[in-house]
């Protein structure tokens, strides 16, 4: 191990090429599936005469596709970690657990998404064949979900911030890691939602009669007012806390918390 134990880019490198000389036949089948699943859309489409007219028609396979097969795909990154003598090997390897870590992210976040758009835009290619087919006329390719204005970005923030839960999941549950992720997230909501519920109670009482129909943490309905309910919602610059919190840190914190989960496995 070279002085730098944290972070050295020849050897990280190095690990990255053994990495992906170690999985690329689980890499490759994966690759191949995604284009499959993708590719059997557009042909479905063709077989039942049912060929959409519009992108806009179809772009919830695309949304589908990413957040499903990316969160799955990372929920695996650490499965080494649930068998004895593989994490043995895993966390013994001469290089940094920073490089180890910073090879996974890489590859479930650049290595996934580069992969899913190339197959998504293949799809694309087919589906506006299987639109000339059917229609005779090309597919409309509508590009107005992208339309930032529109709040569409949000979906890949929220991929972003998901991907974040679903690694650090993976790391700390190794086995199953995708179902108990997902069971964990539910929880979490849960508690959170009647965390909240409780708060209303305690601040309200009986002025609130549906306490639990509010919207959590952001909207509170009480009796009261012209058409007997007063509304509160939170202060605007609430709002933007909420927003820059769930863009710009909650990610970055969830990933630091999953390499120091994966420093942990050390001891």
């Amino acid at each position: 191990m070279q002085t730098n134990n944290v972070l050295d880019f020849r050897r990280l490198g190095y690990y990255f090429q053994y990495h992906m000389l170690a999985s690329w036949k689980s890499y490759l089948l994966g690759a191949l599936s995604i284009f499959g699943l993708l590719m059997l859309i557009p042909a479905f489409m063709l077989l039942t005469d049912n060929a959409p007219r519009e992108l806009s028609e179809v772009v919830g396979v695309y949304y589908f596709g990413l957040f499903f097969g990316g969160l799955l795909f990372t929920s695996m990154a650490f499965s080494d970690l649930a068998n004895k003598e593989k994490g043995s090997q895993f966390l013994m390897l001469p290089a940094s657990q920073f490089e180890k870590f910073l090879t996974i992210f890489l590859v479930t976040t650049v290595g996934y998404l580069l992969v899913y758009h190339i197959a998504a835009y293949s799809a694309l290619l087919f589906l506006n064949r299987v639109s000339l087919i059917r229609h005779e006329v090309s597919l409309l390719i509508d590009w107005e979900f992208l339309d930032w204005k529109d709040g569409h970005i949000y979906i890949y923030f929220a991929y972003i911030f998901f991907h974040a839960v679903f690694l650090l999941g993976a790391v700390s549950f190794g086995r199953l890691a995708f179902i108990k992720t997902l069971v964990t997230i539910l929880l979490c909501l849960g508690c959170l939602y009647l965390l909240n519920t409780l708060f209303v109670w305690i601040l309200f009482g009986r002025n609130t009669p549906t306490p639990f129909q509010n919207a959590p943490f952001i909207l509170v309905g009480t009796n009261g007012g012209k058409f007997k309910t007063d509304v509160f919602v939170i202060s605007e610059k609430m709002v933007h806390s909420y927003a820059f919190i769930a863009q710009y840190v909650l990610a970055p914190v969830l990933w630091t918390i999953a390499y120091f989960r994966l420093k942990d496995k050390e001891i």
